[in-house]
């Protein structure tokens, strides 16, 4: 491990400063965040550091890092968590997304236009970057609490689309009962998820980031990943 840290820029004296153990709130369990759970605990493990994962409402997550009851918070798109002053952001993404649109209606070529009253739109109950969007594109959100009753609500016609999250290829897009829909090939956005550290864990920000960094560019995410899909199908 020692080999490690200097290779990545980092001390021994300040992995040393670090505490040995964190609480890290996460919002479900679902294949993305099993995902980002593996990978932080591989990186954290490269500081001497192991996690524990709280599970909490979305916004409950962030109230409870932003306090302090727990050390950091899981992932987050970066402008969500800038109203969150207590949070330190670790400055390099630990996932990226894309987020579609899908239809109940054959050949949808272009997203529709706002309306007034209007659209209704489908949106995970906590999956921040869906809300944001639907209200910048003057939409009306619709939750749901997973992504069947998501699909549910598009085929009884109770929205006009829903906004489905595709996380680094992990989406529910790809399952058997979702092939019958439309979902526009280009992402209405692209995103980074951020790993964020309350704000008494600011130096471990630094180190944290490197550490990601190093394991994305020499394949070990993209292992991870591999693992977390071929596991994910076999549910």
């Amino acid at each position: 491990m020692c080999y490690l840290l200097i290779a990545l820029g980092t001390s021994n004296a300040s992995a040393d400063t670090h505490p040995k153990k964190l609480t890290i709130a996460v919002i479900d369990d679902i294949p993305s965040t099993r995902l980002a759970v593996q990978l932080l605990e591989i990186a954290y493990d490269h500081l001497g550091i192991s996690i524990d994962t709280v599970i909490a409402p979305s916004r409950r997550a962030l109230l409870l890092a932003d306090s302090g009851q727990v050390d950091g918070d899981l992932f987050r798109i970066d402008t969500v968590a800038r109203d969150y002053s207590n949070l330190v952001k670790a400055p390099y993404p630990l996932l990226r997304g894309r987020l579609h649109a899908v239809f109940n209606v054959p050949n949808v070529k272009a997203m529709p236009q706002p309306s007034t009253p209007p659209l209704m739109v489908a949106v995970r109950r906590g999956v921040i970057i869906s809300e944001v969007t639907a209200e910048a594109l003057g939409m009306e959100p619709v939750h749901a609490e997973d992504y069947d009753q998501m699909r549910k609500l598009l085929k009884h016609g109770r929205v006009a689309m829903a906004l489905i999250a595709d996380i680094e290829g992990i989406s529910p897009l790809a399952r058997s009962d979702w092939q019958d829909l439309t979902v526009l090939p280009e992402p209405v956005v692209e995103f980074e998820l951020y790993h964020y550290l309350n704000r008494r864990h600011q130096g471990l920000a630094l180190d944290l980031a490197a550490v990601l960094e190093h394991l994305d560019s020499n394949g070990v995410k993209r292992r991870i990943l591999e693992k977390v899909v071929n596991d994910s199908l076999s549910d």
